[in-house]
């Protein structure tokens, strides 16, 4: 992500899902990317960056927030959290193994074929089954794309 190291890379449950990013820099202060609770202006953003377009939502209203609150993530809970830290490690063609393997399974829920907790078996199988590439191509990433997808379905 951007040349920063998976283990530079913090995260933390945020329950009033307000914080979208943070970046600490080396001063050791942090700069906050906070909207309300969509994703609408985080993508908005990478998509029109480096302008910002106006929008008719809310904002966000501190003194109605109160607080917001921050936990570690159980990763026996989030299995899911545990595997995208490992194919950031693994690099090469792992992350593209492990996304494409999200998105299928979640696919597959939202379907109905697959539970909730059967998400994470699936993409640990096919980090598993499939043969890391380091320094990938754009058709390897493609290929490996397509590949893990439709052994999924």
């Amino acid at each position: 992500l951007f040349g920063v190291d998976i283990d530079n890379i913090e995260v933390v449950v945020q329950r009033e899902s307000i914080i979208h990013s943070m970046v600490e820099f080396k001063d050791k202060s942090i700069i906050a990317q906070l909207s309300l609770p969509s994703m609408k202006h985080p993508i908005q953003y990478a998509f029109t960056y480096p302008d910002r377009l106006p929008s008719k939502d809310e904002s966000v209203s501190f003194a109605d927030l109160a607080k917001l609150t921050f936990y570690k993530p159980d990763e026996e809970t989030f299995r899911c959290l545990a595997l995208a830290k490992q194919a950031g490690k693994e690099g090469g063609i792992m992350p593209t193994v492990m996304n494409a393997a999200n998105e299928a399974a979640v696919a597959e829920f939202l379907q109905d074929r697959i539970g909730f907790l059967d998400i994470a078996d699936m993409v640990e199988r096919a980090m598993s089954d499939f043969k890391n590439i380091q320094n990938p191509s754009i058709e390897d990433i493609i290929s490996a794309n397509d590949e893990v997808r439709n052994s999924l379905k």
